[in-house]
């Protein structure tokens, strides 16, 4: 079978196709024939050698993929098609401790595996585990109610655009997101999006103060760190809640502490792998796969590339920033 493996730390070029065996089924297991996988700005960290609990190379990354049940079970016919879950049995994230979705084929057990509903497409089922699941668990964290206000970074982004739409879905009464580039924003806007912060043109803590009429939101949902963090934490109101799930653009930031002290302001940070058990990870599918069933939230794709053009694919996406998810097709 084809994979797409790196043997050695390094850029974008260390990424190759290679031949690998199909997996063995343990008891149990069903086999998997992946369509579509998922690229996400994890993978490029771990590819840099930049996350030392990583699994050492030679690795496969990928945390998510779509595809369709080959060898199955009375649960799971052959023919059936699955979304793949981010999470193995152990709980821990595919594509960071263990070998992960850049491969043709999956053993995995039915816990693994989602149903793809009817209406949903391979390319919106790859794209919908990771970011709806970390947007999920932090408006979890975060302590969410349909009434609080909410602040979420980078509209063009998979989990800041995830968190705009469940928010939506909700009803949250007023959903504000950013965007980097007038571009960017006029794309946001043009896809829905009401209240769009436009980063070339005032800073995040000014836009939100303009939209807010200087009361500032409830909840931020932080999927990209770097300076936007103090920023973001500025602009909560008061007892706000920032909840911060990735750190694409920086691990550093600065933050005035006189905001947490007069304001009451909390952080709280999140992460996926080790850290929800099975009922844990099925409270939040609970949450989610309504939704994506009944069309009232929409996994957004920017481009799909060739799996033997994976080294350009993770380039545009770390380096261009594109609006939506980035794909692989097999």
């Amino acid at each position: 079978m084809k994979a797409i493996q790196f043997k050695e730390y390094g850029a974008y070029e260390t990424l190759k196709v290679v031949d690998l065996e199909i997996p063995e089924l343990k008891e149990g297991q069903l086999l998997v024939k992946i369509n579509i996988a998922a690229v996400n700005p994890v993978d490029n960290t771990i590819r840099k050698g930049l996350i030392p609990l990583a699994k050492k190379p030679p690795m496969v990354l990928g945390n998510e993929a779509a595809g369709v049940i080959v060898k199955g079970n009375n649960e799971f016919a052959e023919g059936t098609r699955v979304t793949i879950s981010p999470f193995s049995p152990d709980g821990s994230i595919r594509g960071i401790i263990i070998d992960g979705t850049w491969q043709e084929y999956l053993a995995l057990y039915p816990q693994e595996v989602i149903k793809t509903p009817d209406h949903v497409s391979d390319e919106e089922a790859a794209t919908f585990p990771v970011a709806f699941f970390s947007a999920q668990a932090s408006l979890n964290k975060g302590d969410f109610t349909s009434s609080k206000s909410v602040l979420a970074l980078g509209a063009g982004g998979a989990v800041g655009n995830a968190a705009i739409q469940l928010a939506l879905a909700y009803g949250s009464p007023l959903v504000i997101t950013t965007a980097g580039s007038t571009q960017k924003a006029e794309t946001a806007r043009s896809a829905g999006i009401e209240n769009v912060i436009d980063l070339s043109k005032e800073s995040i803590s000014e836009g939100v103060l303009r939209i807010t009429e200087g009361k500032g939101v409830d909840l931020v949902i932080d999927s990209i760190g770097g300076n936007l963090t103090g920023e973001a934490l500025h602009s909560l109101a008061r007892n706000g809640i920032l909840v911060t799930i990735g750190y694409s653009a920086g691990t550093q930031f600065t933050a005035n502490v006189t905001d947490f002290v007069w304001k009451g302001l909390q952080m709280r940070g999140q992460s996926l792998s080790g850290w929800f058990n099975a009922e844990e990870q099925k409270q939040v599918w609970d949450q989610l796969l309504p939704l994506l069933a009944e069309g009232k939230i929409k996994p957004i794709v920017a481009k799909i590339f060739d799996i033997a053009d994976v080294a350009e694919a993770q380039r545009y996406l770390i380096e261009d920033r594109p609006f939506g998810k980035v794909l692989l097709k097999f």
